[in-house]
């Protein structure tokens, strides 16, 4: 194989094999610390929020630095529509869906994001459980 390509392989698989250490993702500077930190803004219709520019967005800045192809903490990988919906989800019910009780958690050892990376804004659960209640589509 290409001496080049090589190189770029070995240079992926060290940054790959670092992955997640539950630290804090980096995350953009939050000018006011009083609000959530930055991540996806506003949905447009939080009643029937869009899985592209709503709900993915959150899941890559929240999720996917400790559930991706490599981590995959506990089997779930949150990178795309399938492998979100993957594992004990119910569309329809966000009370029978996984993801969704690990955000909601009373019990603040247990929550997702695990501490001290930040949590999810209530405005955020809120629209992740109005898409599962709307049965989760795939737009």
């Amino acid at each position: 194989m290409n001496r080049k390509i090589m190189t770029g392989l070995a240079f992926l698989t060290l940054a790959l094999a670092l992955g997640c250490t539950h630290s804090p993702s980096p995350q953009p500077a939050n000018p006011d610390p009083g609000q959530p930190p930055a991540g996806p803004g506003p949905a447009a219709d939080p009643e029937n929020p869009s899985f592209k520019t709503d709900i993915l967005p959150i899941f890559l800045t929240y999720c996917s630095g400790c559930h991706n192809q490599t981590t995959n903490n506990e089997g779930f990988i949150f990178i795309s529509y399938e492998t979100i919906t993957a594992k004990k989800f119910t569309p329809g019910n966000p009370g029978d869906t996984k993801l969704y009780d690990a955000i909601t958690d009373d019990d603040e050892e247990d929550r997702m994001p695990k501490t001290p990376n930040p949590r999810l804004s209530p405005e955020r659960i809120t629209l992740i459980r109005n898409w599962i209640r709307n049965g989760a589509p795939n737009n």
